[in-house]
């Protein structure tokens, strides 16, 4: 399977973000949470002070 879509969603401020490409970093509006990695892999960060986030990536066969 591969990444279709890399996207998380604060739960703090509903921001949701994607990121498009390997090494494309993107944080959410009050900067708790943050994706990376495109269709290539996915990484999660945590701010300070972190917030939770929902996992809404898509993948495809």
């Amino acid at each position: 399977m591969k990444i279709s879509v890399n996207q998380i969603q604060c739960k703090r401020c509903g921001s949701i973000i994607t990121s498009e490409h390997s090494h494309d970093l993107k944080w959410c509006m009050c900067r708790g949470v943050a994706v990376d990695g495109g269709r290539d892999y996915l990484k999660r960060l945590t701010g300070d002070p972190p917030s939770e986030y929902t996992g809404i990536s898509k993948w495809e066969e």
